[in-house]
């Protein structure tokens, strides 16, 4: 529950294979900083994977909502279930590049340039939802209109990608689609990913509420089998009316269990893989499991800290500057990969990860760790030192991080922060709340003043970081759409060189246009990066595609027990 999806796609990157061949089991070594063009998933040709079986798989909580483009949709549990169910345009390989789907697609879409962008679709004549309505151009239609931001009664995650299209419309006839975009637009592959129904788009009420208890259909290898909310399971099984290669898995059980009890529950054979993360007890404790692979990729995810500049101690951005400063990053990456065998280095860019092209570390002077520094910061701020804290108008400086209880990792972060602050007279106060209600009732609405989770994501850097750091707007009735800027802060230097970075098509320049914009998210303390997250999935030995993916996404029909 402290790891969160962009909703569009996000950063990729971090380290890759240990010692053995990409795609087959390793050993269980610590991980080496390598390129991100690879991944360990046990890659398997289908004619080996045995036909049947069930395959087990953890999530953090019960999804909150099965619409993975509203504002709930985007938390790892929900997304792990409705990317399975929903088809999309492009999917991502190992390497990072966009490939054209052959399930949803009946060839390779044409783009132009000239006057204007256009990109035109062909829909594969078989594609259809699970009643038996064809997948037509009205599908990639309303799911630009709910999403492009124009109306606020959807409950959107994010409208980067929507909002740069000026029209979708029929071609030649209801499976063609033409996509007329308002200027050029590099990461265009990336818009049409988790594709709904019309009929559940149309409508605002359906798109916030209609996908909360479960999932409406499916336009995927599986559909909904049951929910069992006592057990805390989602099951899938193979969706008979599917027009491509069938799921070689009968079912895929989702089974909600705590991210600290999820190792226990491998070792007993309750679950058939997770996610270790940079959890180093996790770790160790994988090695001595009988019949398990620790497979590690480059995975597209980072921890950090965000920090509500809307929060009364945290609106003077000399505060936000000083605790930033007063948090050794180098010793926090230290603490939580070292252990693991990994390089400890603090990340230093919002949008790209260290071994990714365009990386380049925009921290400065704000991201450096400095106490003196931060001290005089706080003192020009009207924060002067009383006994052990800052106190200003008779109030004590403090500041509330919000974690949820069932993850470690966000507890170690936080209590290293909490002995840092308190050298420079800040006080750092840890509260606990339960897991499933971490986002929806504390960091969506904004009740919390600091909070450590994880970026999750997949492939386009740039296009799916704007939801993240652009400024929030208001709409007629006063409320505040954040997208996934749970920061609620901005800068109009910002929301300028993401509209140009993503209209540009010379990749040089639009990742130096990205840079310039990550210095100005460090320089107003939006959020610090901590370290790239390491992704590390436990897995049943015979379990064949499937495990550390890095870029690419999974591909579910192809997921199974090896023969």
């Amino acid at each position: 529950m402290s790891n969160r999806r962009s909703a569009r796609i996000f950063v990729v990157g971090l380290m890759a294979c240990v010692s053995a061949a990409c795609g087959a089991s390793v050993d269980n070594g610590p991980m080496q900083s390598q390129g991100a063009k690879q991944n360990q998933i046990r890659l398997t040709p289908r004619d080996q994977v045995r036909d049947g079986g069930t395959f087990t798989w953890p999530i953090d909580n019960m999804p909150p909502n099965f619409n993975y483009h509203q504002i709930d949709g985007t938390e790892v549990a929900a997304s792990d279930v409705s990317k399975v169910l929903t088809p999309s345009a492009y999917s991502v390989d190992a390497a990072g590049n966009p490939v054209w789907s052959r399930t949803l697609l009946a060839s390779e879409p044409t783009i132009v340039l000239e006057p204007t962008q256009v990109v035109t679709f062909r829909i594969n004549p078989k594609a259809a939802w699970y009643d038996g309505t064809p997948m037509t151009w009205e599908d990639f239609h309303w799911q630009w209109r709910a999403n492009n931001g124009t109306d606020k009664r959807y409950q959107i995650a994010s409208a980067s990608g929507w909002e740069a299209v000026e029209s979708v419309e029929r071609g030649a006839d209801d499976r063609e689609v033409v996509v007329t975009f308002k200027k050029h637009y590099a990461d265009w592959p990336g818009v049409f990913s988790a594709i709904y129904p019309a009929s559940t788009n149309k409508d605002p009420a359906i798109f916030n509420e209609g996908w909360k208890d479960r999932p409406l259909t499916t336009g995927g290898p599986f559909k909904l089998g049951s929910i069992d909310v006592t057990s805390k399971t989602v099951t899938l099984v193979r969706n008979e009316r599917w027009w491509g290669e069938p799921a070689k898995l009968d079912r895929i059980v989702y089974r909600a269990i705590d991210p600290d009890a999820q190792i226990d529950a491998v070792a007993n054979g309750e679950i058939d893989a997770m996610d270790v993360g940079p959890d180093v007890n996790k770790y160790n404790r994988a090695k001595d499991i009988e019949g398990v692979d620790i497979r590690m990729a480059g995975g597209p995810n980072f921890r950090h800290l965000t920090v509500n500049g809307t929060s009364e101690n945290l609106r003077d951005v000399r505060v936000r500057q000083a605790m930033s400063m007063a948090i050794s990053r180098q010793a926090i990456a230290r603490a939580l990969l070292a252990p693991l065998g990994i390089k400890a280095e603090p990340l230093g860019n919002h949008i790209f990860m260290s071994n990714q092209e365009g990386y380049r570390d925009n921290s400065g002077s704000v991201g450096t760790y400095n106490p003196e520094g931060a001290k005089q910061l706080l003192e020009a701020a009207g924060w002067k030192m009383e006994g052990d804290v800052r106190m200003k108008d008779g109030k004590p400086l403090e500041i509330v991080a919000i974690i949820p209880s069932a993850v470690n990792t966000s507890k170690q972060e936080t209590e290293l922060m909490q002995n840092m602050l308190a050298q420079v007279g800040i006080r750092l106060i840890i509260s606990t709340v339960p897991s499933p209600d971490f986002f929806e009732k504390y960091i969506r609405p904004g009740q919390f003043d600091v909070t450590v989770f994880s970026w999750i994501g997949t492939s386009y850097p740039i296009s799916s970081a704007r939801s993240i750091y652009a400024t929030p707007t208001k709409g007629a009735d006063g409320e505040m759409d954040i997208q996934q800027n749970y920061s609620r802060v901005g800068d109009p230097e910002i929301d300028r060189l993401f509209n140009e970075a993503n209209a540009e098509l010379d990749r040089t320049k639009a990742v130096e246009m990205a840079n310039r914009l990550d210095a100005k998210v460090w320089e107003i303390v939006h959020s610090l990066t901590l370290y790239q997250r390491p992704e590390i999935v436990v897995t049943r030995s015979n379990l064949a595609n499937f495990g550390a993916f890095g870029f690419a996404d999974w591909v579910s029909e192809d997921i199974g027990w090896a023969k």
